[in-house]
Parts: C-alpha cells; sequence; structure tokens
C-alpha cells in the first residue's frame, strides 16, 4: 500500500452587486464574472493513513476569524486536525471583498456571501477527502519568467511600485503531480510566486487573473486533469506585462507550460512522510508618530480628500480618506493607551514526502522566499506567503530603509494601526526552519 489522494472543487464566485478588492481606487461593486472563482482541495494519504489536505482559493486572503471557522468546520465534519490542514489564497485582485483589506476604501463586505464562501471552501476540502483512490506523486521544478520585481528607485531616491528589472526574483515553478495506479494524472498543485494584478482597478468582472488561465491550460495539457494553484512568497513581484484579459492569456498560458515542462522532469516521490506543524509567532510594531503629527497628517489627507472628492477624483478621494480614518484611529490609541504592541502571525510547515511547503501569512517578499529555500533542511522547498490569513506585507529588513508601499502605506489598508519592524523576517524565517528541521 502507498500513496492515496483525492480532489474536489466548488465555485465561489459571487454574484454582480458584491464588491471587489485588491485596490483602493475602485469606485463601485463588481459588473459580472469574466471567469469563475475556484476553492479546490487536494487530500493526500500516505500507508499509514495519515492526511494532510491543501486547499487553494481564488481570494485576495482569508481573515483570521475566517481561517478559524474553516479549520473548526472541517474538523468537525471529518476530524482532519488544522495542522494538516493548509489553506493558500492566489490573491487575485480580481476577487471579492473578504473583510481583510479595510472597507469602505477597499471595498464593502457581503456578510451572506462571505458566510457561503466559507461553509463551501471547509466541504470542498471535506469532499477531497471523500474521494481518495490509490495514487503516485511526482515532483518536478521549471523556471518562469512571467514575474518581475516591482520595487522600482526612482531618480530621486525613492521607491515606488513599476518595474525592476534588476532586482530579486524567485523564477521557480514546483509541481507536485499525482498519478493514479494506472500513471495518468489526477491532479496538479502547481506554486508559484507572482501578484495576480494582470487586471488593474479598472477591471470591474470577477477574474481568477491569469492563474485561472494556468490551471485551463496545464489542465488540458494533463488530460484533463485537476490543476490547483499555490501562491508563493509575492509580495514584491508583479506580472511583467499588465493590462486586459489578453495580456493574461499569454502571461497565464506561458506559466502553464512551464509547469508542463516540469512535470515531463517530475520524479516520483519515494519516502511516505506526513506531517504538519501550525503556530504562531509574534512580531513586534515600530514605534507609532506623535500625536502632533497625526494631527498634522489628519488634517493634510482631509484637504487633500475633500479636494479630490470635489473634483470627481474618486480613486484618490479613497487613498487618501483611508488615510485620514488611520491617523484618527492611531491618535485615539495612544490617547487611550491601547496601542497594539504585536502582531499574531499565523505560520505552517507541511511535508509530503520529501518535499517541504513553507508557509505564511503574509505578503513575503521574494528575497525571504529565497532564504527558506537556500537554508531548508531539505532541497525540495516551496515557500508560500497568502496561507492561512495575510497580515499585510512582510518585507526584509533592508527594504525599511528603502521605504515604499509595504513598507510606508500597505498596513493601512489592512486595517492596521502600525506595521510591523524590520525584526519580523529573521524570526519568521527562524520559527519555519526550526519547524521544518523538528
Amino acid at each position: 500500500m502507498g500513496w492515496s489522494a483525492g480532489v474536489a472543487e466548488v465555485d465561489i464566485t459571487p454574484p454582480r452587486g458584491v464588491w471587489m478588492t485588491g485596490f483602493a481606487n475602485r469606485v463601485h461593486p463588481a459588473e459580472g464574472i469574466h471567469d469563475p472563482l475556484k476553492a479546490q482541495a487536494l487530500a493526500i494519504k500516505n500507508d499509514q493513513d495519515q492526511m494532510v489536505v491543501l486547499v487553494s482559493m481564488d481570494l485576495v486572503a482569508l481573515t483570521a476569524d475566517q481561517v478559524k471557522r474553516i479549520r473548526q468546520l472541517i474538523r468537525d465534519w471529518s476530524g482532519l486536525d488544522p495542522s494538516c490542514l493548509m489553506l493558500n489564497a492566489s490573491h487575485t485582485h480580481s476577487g471579492p471583498a473578504v473583510g481583510e483589506l479595510s472597507a469602505p476604501w477597499m471595498g464593502l463586505t457581503d456578510p451572506s456571501y462571505l458566510d457561503v464562501m466559507v461553509r463551501k471552501i471547509a466541504t470542498c476540502a471535506v469532499m477531497a477527502q471523500m474521494e481518495m483512490k490509490p495514487a503516485h506523486l511526482h515532483f518536478g521544478t521549471a523556471e518562469s519568467l512571467i514575474g518581475i520585481n516591482r520595487r522600482q528607485k526612482n531618480p530621486d531616491g525613492r521607491i515606488v511600485l513599476g518595474h525592476n528589472p534588476q532586482g530579486p526574483v524567485d523564477r521557480q515553478v514546483d509541481l507536485l503531480l499525482v498519478t493514479n495506479d494506472k500513471g495518468r494524472p489526477m491532479a496538479a498543485l502547481v506554486a508559484f510566486a507572482c501578484h495576480p494584478v494582470i487586471l488593474g482597478p479598472e477591471n470591474y468582472l470577477f477574474s481568477a487573473d491569469f492563474v485561472g488561465v494556468t490551471r485551463q491550460s496545464l489542465s488540458t495539457a494533463l488530460d484533463g486533469a485537476s490543476v490547483l494553484f499555490l501562491q508563493g512568497c509575492a509580495g514584491n513581484i508583479n506580472p511583467r506585462d499588465r493590462g486586459t484579459f489578453s495580456v493574461a492569456e499569454t502571461l497565464g498560458n506561458e506559466l502553464a507550460q512551464s509547469a508542463v515542462t516540469a512535470a515531463k522532469k517530475a520524479e516520483t516521490v519515494q519516502s511516505q512522510t506526513l506531517r504538519g506543524v501550525i503556530g504562531t509567532a509574534s512580531l513586534p510594531y515600530l514605534p507609532p508618530p506623535s500625536v502632533s503629527e497625526l494631527r498634522h497628517h489628519e488634517r493634510l489627507h482631509r484637504k487633500a480628500y475633500k479636494e479630490a472628492k470635489s473634483a470627481g477624483r474618486l480613486g484618490e478621494a479613497n487613498w487618501r480618506g483611508c488615510e485620514v480614518d488611520w491617523a484618527k484611529a492611531l491618535a485615539e490609541a495612544i490617547r487611550s493607551e491601547t496601542v497594539p504592541k504585536k502582531e499574531r502571525i499565523n505560520l505552517q510547515v507541511l511535508q509530503i514526502g520529501d518535499i517541504l511547503f513553507l508557509a505564511m501569512a503574509a505578503e513575503t517578499f521574494t528575497e525571504i522566499g529565497l532564504t527558506l529555500r537556500q537554508q531548508s533542511p531539505l532541497p525540495r522547498t516551496i515557500p508560500l506567503g497568502f496561507t492561512n490569513g495575510c497580515v499585510g506585507y512582510l518585507p526584509t529588513a533592508s527594504a525599511y530603509r528603502e521605504g515604499g508601499y509595504e513598507v510606508d502605506m500597505a498596513f493601512k489598508y489592512y486595517g492596521r494601526l502600525l506595521m510591523i519592524g524590520p525584526q519580523s523576517e529573521q524570526i519568521v524565517i527562524n520559527w519555519l526552519l526550526s519547524a521544518a528541521s523538528g
């Protein structure tokens, strides 16, 4: 007796009228659906009857509360321990508002939809466990060039979101291929690090972005096998081209071809090891500004907000409004002595055979993923962000000296009063490597 595997899929696409999220300058709810959003699950069991389940979702992220509820539902329904369950979001910016990014500036949530969404995700994970069949596992890698580092330095020295061809990027495509006892593909798990933001804020149709194209194209190449996508450490990695559904088709197909190459080189996973470790790490925050600085910040952005709104620049008004709300909330927290001291981040190690998944609930910079690959106790290591929630960006320590959107601004859109500090990189790395070695 060897491996067994089961796969399941459910549609989690919202209806028209639900707000989208991922960009701060959308000004109305979604107008329709371009391609379906999915939750997919792959259950794997070894010859000792141990099981893990990996779930991929076309969502920007899950909130910590949604993660807790999904874990509890699955445990109640199937008995699966949360340490053996991995929940990874693709981070599409053409998905629904889920509550992790601040409303109203990043989209208003629909509680009725979110309740159904959570139960559908849990149902999908249980369905996969009910579909177990004898299987073989194979692992391969390839290279893709669809991603580019986005932290561009302007002539004035400021870091802005753009193209930085010389910046670090993890080009490795990881593929776990599952075949049945006759050698026919059952499922494929593709892991790669790149923001699904080919479609910008002007898009009002729900879409999985390039991820959906990659899945469909690879499924066709693998005789109809189910294809799941896991998002890697893409915090500072964007697609090299952006703009239209046509671009998404091009880059999605290109990534699928890289995955086909990985499948052709895939080697059998021999070890029957299955284990999962979950936990949290405590990340310190940066010190807050003074109340007088916050009052000045609020006045400046309130004036700009009114000007932008009256001029019909609603995207800018959203950004300015978020800055006003943040400054007010932090000033009040300082006055009431309720400023938070630390951020709790979900972390996970999942091992399948000689493959290690090292996962973080954050928009993790690509350099951190590369460090984990290099320092991992196993050569087959897949670093993942956006897993079991998302606390916001996890930059490298050096990025704090440079500044930029991920360090200076994005935490406000995540509804945090303060940004985590530069020590966070090493705290997370140490936790994951320690759990991986244990």
